[in-house]
């Protein structure tokens, strides 16, 4: 399979690429979905929020790839983290996965939350990061979030109970962008020129989405 693959390290060629797309559909009078990562991405996702054309906005909802339970604003919550690298778009609605419901209500309340953002959006776009193990968002090889049919995915380890959108929700995106930068992610990158089991590596999973843009310093 031929990628869309662009090597770059400059995060503000990225964010105006990304927001084009956003700002083009918003421009349409379009409802979009905007889903965003955490870790190395949330300087990218600032920027990208900066380019969002506020009069258009009232027609964007942000929501996350993942995240870590546990209380509202946990300094290690992917959401906490965006509204501390100054993530805000004025007039969209930003959907937390956090509410402060018990584990178990809170998947219940993402996986309603994403049946009802994706049926109400026209395009749906996602950023997503790819682990030196080939996941995304928070599907990891051989686990339950590659198979289970639910919108999200609920799963426990030692330091944080994690919850994950999944390949079901991936395969209904109209774009994604893929944004893995550092010589540890390169051997990844080129594995994704391959086909491989999803179950090895769940990143494949993201060569379905109609448009895959991949930026990475790969050389």
């Amino acid at each position: 399979m031929d990628l869309n693959i662009k090597t770059t390290k400059n995060i503000f060629e990225i964010a105006d690429f990304v927001s084009f797309s956003i700002n083009r559909e918003l421009q349409k009078g379009r409802n979009v979905l905007f889903f965003i990562s955490g870790g190395s991405a949330i300087p990218l996702e600032v920027e990208i929020s900066k380019r969002i054309k506020e009069k258009l906005s009232g027609n964007l909802v942000v929501t996350l790839v993942d995240e870590r339970y546990g209380l509202v604003d946990h300094l290690d919550s992917n959401w906490f983290k965006l509204k501390e690298g100054d993530f805000t778009i004025k007039e969209a609605k930003l959907i937390p996965f956090i509410t402060g419901a018990d584990f178990s209500t809170t998947v219940k309340e993402v996986r309603k939350m994403l049946k009802q953002e994706l049926n109400k959006a026209d395009y749906k776009i996602g950023i997503f990061g790819i682990g030196i193990d080939g996941h995304t968002a928070g599907i990891l090889p051989h686990s339950e979030a590659i198979k289970i049919n639910e919108l999200a995915c609920a799963y426990e380890t030692e330091l944080y109970d994690r919850i994950t959108i999944t390949p079901k929700t991936i395969l209904q995106l109209d774009e994604a962008i893929i944004y893995a930068m550092g010589e540890l992610k390169w051997p990844i990158i080129n594995d994704m020129k391959k086909d491989l089991p999803v179950e090895d590596e769940p990143a494949q999973i993201l060569k379905k989405v109609p448009l895959l843009t991949i930026f990475t310093d790969f050389k």
